[in-house]
């Protein structure tokens, strides 16, 4: 089932209006609100220990497992085992498989927890074996880090990679240009968040950010639409944790419908 679904992957592009359509919705977006209130106090913690703010958090969160309804079910070393032996990218699979062995011989977590995605991706903030073992947290000292059932160590998890990987606190990420406003700047130049404001080119408040964080323009093009963002260094940070812009500004987008209510 593993080799099916690795050489049966879709190759078809989508817009990135399809992607931030799949991924953000008014039912998405209201359950992330109650969420926010719902572990308000330690989200609040984590923000404080990491800062990293609970938007972005939970706006990860709700793109890897949609808010951990769903994390996969395969067993992780089968999954590695079997790419390792038989696929386009053995040694990273080797190396994802000896991580995975690590953690059972290191006992962070029962082996039966230990299940994922066919490609090994593990947990409710779906890291790779790798990944758990460097950035991980047991955030509440239960001698367990449980990223399957703990949300306070997948927390703390996703922001203690968000942190490591150098996120700038009260540093923005990115913001879509108001439509009417595409022609009030000049994509060759650099501006500061400052400028920025004073241009009134965006739909949200962004008083919480910097005014000398420097953005540059990213311009989404296709023959159907074009987008025009603002992107910040933390936008290359969450990439760090998906390598794609889809991805990176879309996580963006989610974090700041809330950061605009």
């Amino acid at each position: 089932k593993v080799l099916n679904l690795y050489n049966n992957q879709p190759e078809f592009k989508i817009t990135l209006k399809d992607y931030m359509r799949r991924n953000i919705s008014e039912k998405r977006i209201n359950k992330k609100k109650n969420y926010l209130k719902k572990f308000e106090d330690i989200l609040s913690i984590i923000d404080k220990t990491y800062n990293i703010p609970p938007q972005i958090i939970v706006s990860i969160w709700a793109l890897e497992s949609s808010y951990g309804y769903y994390t996969g079910s395969f067993n992780i070393i089968d999954s590695l085992t079997t790419l390792s032996y038989q696929s386009k990218r053995k040694t990273f699979f080797k190396k994802e498989l000896f991580s995975a062995l690590k953690i059972l011989d290191k006992k962070l977590i029962e082996k039966n927890s230990l299940k994922g995605s066919w490609a090994g991706a593990m947990g409710q903030n779906q890291f790779m074996p790798s990944s758990y073992l460097r950035y991980a947290v047991d955030y509440n000292n239960d001698n367990k880090i449980d990223i399957w059932s703990t949300e306070a160590d997948v927390f703390a998890s996703i922001a203690n990679y968000l942190n490591k990987h150098g996120w700038n606190k009260n540093e923005p990420w990115s913001m879509e240009l108001a439509n009417n406003k595409k022609h009030d700047v000049n994509i060759n130049k650099k501006y500061n968040l400052a400028q920025l404001n004073n241009l009134n080119i965006f739909n949200i408040e962004n008083k919480m950010f910097l005014e000398n964080s420097v953005g540059k323009i990213k311009v989404i093009k296709n023959n159907q639409e074009e987008k025009i963002f603002f992107v910040f260094e933390n936008f290359n940070i969450i990439k760090k944790y998906n390598n794609s812009d889809f991805y990176a500004l879309t996580v963006g987008k989610l974090a700041n419908k809330l950061s605009s209510n």
